[in-house]
């Protein structure tokens, strides 16, 4: 099978939120001499881009998209230890991540980690329901090059807001790029309150997130 066929295969089994399969075809992707990263760009990324596409579209539910991301991701994780040396890149950036206080939803964060990952991020992932406060402190301590707001709720959007502001207010704002993202947030949204990034799904926002530390 072509090059072009294996990627079409690792990408239809993330849209099929089929592990099984995604996995097999990672397997012939590495059998026919296809590198681990270019089966995770030019496939697994491929297919859960049209995942999130269709679920912004409100064509698929969201248990869907939570099984399209655990294939894709044990895909990556089965990947990780095929790569050499080489491809075990050194990271081009710290990327802190979490979701904002009052919210639990974290499907968007656990998607978007392995990506930001595989985009050649450091990524420390810091949980639900996190507070102003606790963003700071472990801004602080971790040293990031953009900080990560996610919000699935209309009434925790607000907290990217606050977060924004509380930066300012400690003449910390310049210090950290601030990307946000969830279901409710936008691009407009992103203008209102300052941010200095936002994308509809994971692979643009890992592509963003490159553009804002100039890689």
């Amino acid at each position: 099978m072509s090059k072009e066929g294996i990627y079409e295969k690792l990408a239809q089994a993330v849209i099929n939120y089929n592990a099984q399969n995604a996995l097999k075809a990672c397997q012939e992707a590495i059998e026919n001499g296809i590198s681990p990263v270019d089966a995770i760009q030019k496939g697994l990324n491929v297919g859960m881009r049209q995942v999130g596409q269709a679920f912004s579209d409100s064509r698929i539910p969201l248990p869907v998209v939570i099984l399209a991301a655990k294939a894709m991701s044990q895909s990556i994780e089965y990947l990780k230890t095929k790569m050499t040396k080489e491809e075990r890149y050194e990271p081009i950036g710290r990327f802190l991540l979490g979701v904002v206080e009052g919210d639990i939803h974290d499907i968007g964060a656990k998607i978007l980690m392995p990506i930001l990952e595989i985009a050649g991020f450091e990524v420390k992932y810091i949980g639900i329901d996190v507070p102003i406060k606790k963003f700071i402190e472990e801004a602080e301590k971790f040293r990031p090059d953009i900080i990560g707001l996610s919000s699935f709720m209309t009434t925790t959007m607000t907290e990217q807001e606050r977060f924004i502001r509380e930066l300012d207010k400690l003449g910390m704002r310049k210090k950290y790029k601030v990307m946000v993202g969830g279901g409710p947030i936008s691009e407009d949204w992103k203008n209102r309150i300052h941010a200095d990034g936002y994308a509809p799904d994971a692979p643009q926002t890992a592509e963003i997130a490159k553009k804002l530390i100039g890689k």
